[in-house]
């Protein structure tokens, strides 16, 4: 695997035991490469997190791709970590996760091939959009083990609604891909032998664009998300017109499609 260095800021080159990670052709891909299923120790947890943190200087990346190794997206945390002091650092690498994504100018894919559960479940749904394999699985059975997950219990309610939310995490069931997209856990349902080739088609298309422009049109999109509308739009205005069209490339997509051709874009 790969070892990656913060092109921009100082950083030591790391070896990852657990993920995969890897950046080229201006995507970040993510990969969960802890057989059999994936579980989420404190260990993968600091990964993630160090790969995401990473990332903040690499202005040239347009998308980020979480996705896993094997039959399991991922089933959740180690059931271990779940006690003592172990708990209170799950929590926290786990929190500092959805905190970095939260934050992110890049969008981020998570791309699900098998089932996605607990913590595994709402990793993924934490991305901007996802993509399922129909025979996916998503859910927070931790109630049936005298748990719940802080992240599930604070993101879900604003992903699906709070009945929903409520059913998922008080109920302990899972989800079929097909239901995941239908309460909007999941952007996409497709066949299983057509997941990896819809996904390379989608991630293509970002490679194809403009790296402020899409990190730019994310922010304004994101930092609105928890705003009153009327702070929401004076939020995408102020990187519309303040950030966005201070970049070379606003200025040259709208000369391509003026033109009828294609941008040339200068990722800047």
């Amino acid at each position: 695997m790969e070892d990656i260095l913060d092109a921009d800021a100082p950083a030591t080159p790391r070896s990852y035991a657990f993920i995969q990670f890897s950046t080229a052709d201006g995507v970040a891909r993510l990969v969960l490469n802890r057989p059999p299923a994936n579980v989420l120790s404190v260990e993968v947890l600091a990964e993630i997190n160090h790969a995401l943190d990473s990332l903040e200087y690499q202005r040239e990346v347009k998308l980020l791709v979480v996705s896993a190794a094997g039959k399991y997206f991922s089933a959740g945390f180690e059931l271990q970590d779940h006690l003592g002091d172990r708990a209170y650092l799950m929590l926290e690498e786990f929190r500092k996760i959805f905190e970095q994504l939260g934050k992110f100018d890049k969008p981020t894919l998570a791309v699900v091939a098998g089932p996605a559960l607990g913590a595994g479940s709402i990793l993924a749904a934490g991305c901007d959009v996802v993509l399922a394999g129909a025979s996916a699985r998503f859910g927070h059975p931790e109630i049936k083990g005298g748990v719940f997950n802080p992240v599930a219990a604070a993101l879900l309610p604003r992903l699906v609604g709070r009945k929903k939310a409520m059913e998922m995490i008080l109920g302990g069931g899972l989800l079929t891909a097909a239901e995941a997209e239908r309460i909007g856990l999941v952007s996409r349902v497709l066949p299983d032998d057509k997941l990896e080739a819809e996904a390379a088609a989608f991630v293509q298309r970002f490679q194809e664009g403009s790296a402020p422009i899409l990190q730019l049109t994310r922010r304004a999109v994101a930092g609105g998300l928890d705003l009153l509308l009327p702070d929401a739009l004076r939020h995408a205005e102020d990187v519309y017109l303040n950030q966005l069209m201070a970049t070379e490339d606003a200025e040259e997509g709208l000369k391509a499609v003026m033109a009828k051709r294609k941008p040339a874009w200068k990722d800047k």
